[in-house]
């Protein structure tokens, strides 16, 4: 049997973001996220150990003119090259995990998820 060593459950949520470096800037989705990270697909290489700024805007599921914006730093823990059969592009799978996050916004996050909040929300990530 395999240890599960995430503090935080994943939860699948396809939430637009944009995720930034000193290179390049990339927008995307989510396909899934937890209090403590997130985990995208980009066409573009994102090296292991990146530092990132990430920035959320969760809209609210009874209010959706109501947003929070939700503040912190990652770092790329895992990259996975991706090449697709039908096509020469490829695409890389990336985990970000959030090195610095207040508790409030952490269980900011774990509210959103646990609501069941269906439809698009935003998400940026800028260095």
């Amino acid at each position: 049997m395999i240890e599960e060593r995430r503090k935080h459950q994943r939860t699948k949520r396809q939430v637009p973001l944009k995720i930034a470096d000193k290179t390049f800037d990339v927008i995307t989705e989510t396909v899934d996220m937890s209090p403590s990270g997130i985990y995208c697909r980009i066409t573009r290489l994102l090296p292991l150990m990146s530092k990132i700024e990430v920035v959320l805007l969760l809209t609210s599921k009874s209010n959706r003119r109501h947003t929070r914006k939700i503040r912190c730093q990652g770092v790329v823990v895992r990259s996975e090259p991706i090449i697709l059969k039908d096509t020469e592009k490829a695409h890389y799978n990336v985990a970000i995990f959030f090195t610095s996050i207040s508790k409030r916004d952490q269980k900011t996050i774990a509210s959103y998820l646990d609501s069941g909040n269906s439809h698009k929300e935003e998400v940026w990530i800028t260095n």
